[in-house]
């Protein structure tokens, strides 16, 4: 028996977003002009499909302190927030990183690949989010259309310098945490 897979197109309102399935798209415009795809991720996580540029971690090769003390999550939280259409702004519930809380974050090396040990001394590991259990959708995109790299929020355990990231292939890898790699945040909803 042959089947068909359709994709339906609606209006979307953050404010009441009604069901959301793992995969669904939300195309939303940046104050700036430039237009982003976000999917779900899981229940009432939301993230980018493709990267919204480049960045470091830090300015300094150090991974000293992790996700709370890194130059990424000031970038997230100042810059890249104030991009955002402020109906989604408002839509955002914050995360808890201990006693601090994120309306953007980056996602754990759990979070993308599950069970992974290459970030042992993260304090937030998470568990694996459902829609990146299909390596696919571990691949992102630049602005050109090029598979690159991409950051997580997890030291990678026996570096002091290192944060994980995922590769152009979807798998895990390293980076130099004062070297630039894509940007892929998330958020709650």
């Amino acid at each position: 028996m042959a089947t068909i897979t359709t994709k339906e197109t609606r209006a979307f309102n953050w404010a009441n977003p009604g069901t959301l399935k793992v995969g669904d798209e939300i195309v939303e415009t940046l104050k700036d002009g430039r237009e982003v795809v976000f999917v779900v991720m899981d229940d009432g996580v939301i993230g980018l499909k493709n990267l919204l540029g480049y960045h470091r971690m830090n300015k300094e090769w150090t991974n000293e302190g992790g996700w709370l003390a890194c130059d990424m999550r000031r970038y997230l939280n100042e810059e890249v927030i104030a991009l955002l259409p402020d109906a989604l702004i408002a839509a955002i519930k914050p995360r808890k990183f201990g006693e601090e809380e994120d309306k953007l974050w980056l996602f754990s090396e759990m979070e993308v690949f599950g069970e992974h040990d290459w970030a042992e001394n993260d304090p937030d590991r998470g568990f694996q989010f459902e829609y990146f259990k299909d390596r696919r959708n571990r691949i992102k995109v630049d602005e050109d259309g090029d598979a690159s790299w991409w950051w997580e929020r997890s030291p990678y355990g026996s570096s002091s310098h290192g944060f994980c990231i995922v590769n152009s292939s979807g798998n895990a890898s390293i980076n130099g945490a004062n070297g630039a790699s894509g940007v892929c945040f998330g958020f709650y909803i």
